[in-house]
């Protein structure tokens, strides 16, 4: 995710997407394909498809089809150890689920057709999003179940970011925003990966009024992480997070955090600021930050808070970079 993550160990997560993608340069192998088992009827229990014959190659514990605003299992994956403990802990994975309920509208919900809980040791995630088809329309979303306990549930509101994070994601890169028929060679607009970026799309609008005039600085950053911290150094104004600097993909998912997260609307002062007003501009993103926050600032009596967002900025992966060469395969 947009990608939602621990420190960032790009040999492991390299070598886990190499193992379930076969080769990410490999455009015939990039998308996971939707799972066989999706549209078993679910039993009385909400469980169905295999229990513990698959094996995953990154933490993968149980998979759920999503319908509507409800989740049934697909599969539980062979699984030992701590990993079991997580599997049998089925009210775990609706507590999990609840909250993104309460972050993502049912509307919305309706670009995700499968829901992950996995360990996210492997890979060092928090979460993820995959496009499931090519074209774009359908999407898997995938929360690590130790990530999201640690400090206790959502524990300084980390999880709401992470989910908020990933699906901003899903929201700038799904169908309506891209073209995935349009290859880079012919795309006359911004080609995040998965596809051409529309024009008035949110990530070529970015990408146009704030990348362009710094990309081939941008390019040359990328090379390793020292450059990295040069280029963002010099750039700091422009991004929400350090993470933002990573590529445009991960930078349009944090303002959109951050658009969330921030109580006050910006000045615009700096490139940042501008960044976020984008958004204020668009009246469904209004709506989808308006839907969050009445969401989550739900309180039970007295001062016991529901669910809390964390203070912009605090996010435990703000301050780190991620994979600048990311483009297709798993977002984090």
């Amino acid at each position: 995710m947009r990608n939602i993550k621990k420190i960032i160990i790009p040999v492991l997560i390299v070598l886990s997407i190499f193992a379930v993608n076969v080769s990410c340069s490999n455009d015939e192998e990039i998308v996971l394909n939707p799972t066989e088992a999706s549209d078993q009827t679910p039993d009385s229990d909400g469980d169905s498809g295999t229990t513990g014959d698959a094996e995953g190659s990154e933490g993968e514990i149980t998979l759920y089809k999503v319908t509507g605003d409800e989740i049934s299992k697909i599969q539980d994956y062979k699984v030992t150890g701590k990993d079991l403990e997580y599997q049998k802990d089925v009210a775990k994975h609706q507590e999990i689920w609840s909250l993104v309920k309460k972050i993502v509208p049912v509307e919305q919900l309706k670009k995700m057709s499968e829901f992950l809980i996995y360990n996210g040791e492997v890979t060092g995630s928090a979460g993820f999003v995959i496009e499931i088809k090519r074209d774009l329309s359908d999407w898997k979303m995938g929360i690590a179940i130790n990530y999201a306990y640690e400090g206790g549930f959502n524990a300084g509101g980390e999880l709401a970011y992470t989910i908020i994070h990933e699906f901003g994601h899903v929201l700038t890169l799904n169908n309506t925003q891209l073209d995935a028929a349009v290859t880079q060679e012919n795309c006359k607009n911004y080609f995040p990966g998965e596809g051409c970026a529309f024009e008035k799309s949110y990530i070529n609008e970015l990408h146009s009024k704030f990348w362009n005039d710094i990309w081939g600085e941008y390019q040359e950053a990328k090379k390793d992480e020292s450059a990295q911290q040069k280029f963002y150094e010099k750039y700091k104004e422009r991004y929400v997070t350090q993470y933002a600097s990573t590529n445009p993909g991960e930078d349009i998912a944090e303002v959109f955090a951050t658009f969330t997260t921030l109580k006050e609307k910006p000045e615009g002062k700096t490139i940042a600021e501008k960044k976020i007003l984008l958004m204020y501009n668009r009246d469904e993103l209004v709506n989808f930050r308006n839907h969050i926050r009445k969401n989550l600032a739900l309180r039970k009596k007295g001062d016991a808070v529901t669910f809390e967002l964390p203070q912009p900025g605090a996010w435990k992966q703000a301050n780190s970079f991620g994979n600048p060469h990311k483009t297709k395969c798993r977002r984090h």
